[in-house]
C-alpha cells in the first residue's frame, strides 16, 4: 500500500454552520503514477473508519469510491471508468481500454496534475467530486456516505502524488 503523502488534520468546529463544505485539491503526480487516492477520515492517527476514499488507477482510467468501517473495507465500492486528466467522459469499459492497448498510453508526461473539488452535503450525507478546469466545474461522481459527514476528522492523500500545489478549505 502507498504511503500517506499528504494529512491535513480538520479544525474543530464550535457550531453546525461552521463545517468544511468544501475541499480544493491540485496536485501533480510522480514519473509513470499507477494510483493515488484522497481519503475523508474519522481519525487522524489511525485509517480504521474512512467516511469516503476516493481513488484513481490512473492507467485504467478508473475511479474506485468505497468506505472503510472497523478495519474493513466495504465489499460494496462503485467504479467508474473515466479519465479525469482530458475531461472528455466515461469510457465504455475497462476491456475496450485494454484491449486497445491504451492502458500504457493513457497519460502522458504532460497529464500528471489534478485539480479536484470535493463538495459535502451534510443534509444529505453525499459528496460530489467535481474535476476543475478553465472551462468551469466538471462532474466526475456523487457518494452516499455510511457515516455521518461530522465524523471527518482529516484528510489524507496517497499514493503517487510527487506534490500538493493547493489544498483549499471552505466552510459555510
Amino acid at each position: 500500500m502507498p504511503n500517506v503523502k499528504y494529512l491535513c488534520v480538520l479544525p474543530t468546529v464550535e457550531k453546525d454552520t461552521d463545517r468544511l463544505t468544501k475541499l480544493t485539491v491540485r496536485g501533480t503526480l510522480t514519473g509513470n503514477p499507477q494510483e493515488f487516492s484522497v481519503n475523508f477520515v474519522n481519525d487522524p492517527t489511525c485509517t480504521d473508519n474512512i467516511t469516503y476514499h476516493f481513488k484513481v488507477l490512473v492507467r485504467l482510467q478508473t475511479i474506485i469510491e468505497n468506505y472503510k468501517q472497523k478495519g474493513e473495507w466495504s465489499l460494496s465500492h462503485k467504479e467508474t471508468y473515466l479519465n479525469i486528466f482530458d475531461g472528455t467522459g466515461s469510457i465504455d469499459s475497462k476491456s475496450d481500454l485494454i484491449n486497445n492497448n491504451n492502458a500504457a498510453d493513457a497519460i502522458s508526461s504532460t497529464e500528471t496534475d489534478f485539480y479536484l473539488e470535493f463538495t459535502l452535503d451534510y443534509a444529505n450525507s453525499t459528496i460530489v467530486v467535481y474535476q476543475l478546469r478553465d472551462s468551469g466545474h466538471n462532474f466526475i461522481c456523487e457518494y452516499n456516505t455510511l457515516f455521518d459527514l461530522t465524523e471527518i476528522q482529516a484528510v489524507q492523500i496517497w499514493g503517487d502524488v510527487q506534490k500538493i500545489n493547493l489544498f483549499a478549505m471552505g466552510y459555510d
